[in-house]
């Protein structure tokens, strides 16, 4: 019996419902980071209620152990907000390409009961991505799945060579070549002529 609101509570875990958001397959690659995204909320039916919905329309979050009796307080009696909230854990799983299944995070969600975290993936295929919320004293375990394919990245182009300055090209070479050999005949051609005069 709680004098406050003059009603009868039943305190006990309550069930949870864990999400994570399907990433965009376009442009992810093996040097591309992503941002894992969702949510794990509270579903229990007092969060159905017209004043819980109209309160939380984007659902009631679940709460740590810790923020559980001063966030109880706030959702279902009207007190005050804490300022000290926070939430409960996401185990963030992948299975990749080769069946290997290992563990890439934790994350932990906020007062809108989201969470982020961001992976890069280390090889090229598809992977499933799982989101485990384990439970708590306050909550039942719950998890969600979704898919992801990471492609091979663009080839690094290769660099530009930069032509040196203050060298001469091979055009310039070559003109270079002509005019000399132009200058050395017409020089021939003028001392053949002196030479001719002088032996008529």
């Amino acid at each position: 019996m709680n004098g406050y609101s003059d009603q009868i509570y039943s305190i006990g875990a309550g069930p949870s419902q864990t999400t994570i958001a399907k990433p965009s397959d376009l442009g992810v690659t093996t040097d591309t980071p992503i941002t894992l995204t969702g949510s794990v909320m509270d579903i229990s039916a007092g969060t159905t209620q017209t004043q819980q919905a109209a309160d939380f329309p984007n659902g009631v979050p679940c709460a740590s152990d810790a923020s559980m009796q001063a966030w109880m307080g706030y959702v279902y009696q009207q007190q005050a907000e804490p300022t000290d909230f926070t939430g409960v854990q996401v185990q963030l799983a992948v299975l990749d390409s080769n069946g290997n299944h290992y563990q890439i995070g934790t994350a932990t969600t906020n007062e809108y009961g989201t969470y982020s975290l961001t992976w890069t993936p280390p090889i090229t295929g598809n992977y499933t991505i799982y989101a485990t919320f384990a439970g708590t004293n306050g909550y039942w375990p719950s998890s969600a799945d979704t898919y992801v394919y990471a492609g091979a990245p663009p080839p690094t182009a290769a660099p530009t060579a930069t032509p040196l300055s203050g060298l001469a090209s091979t055009t310039t070479v070559e003109y270079g070549i002509v005019a000399i050999a132009i200058i050395i005949i017409i020089i021939g051609a003028i001392i053949m002529l002196m030479l001719n005069r002088k032996h008529p």
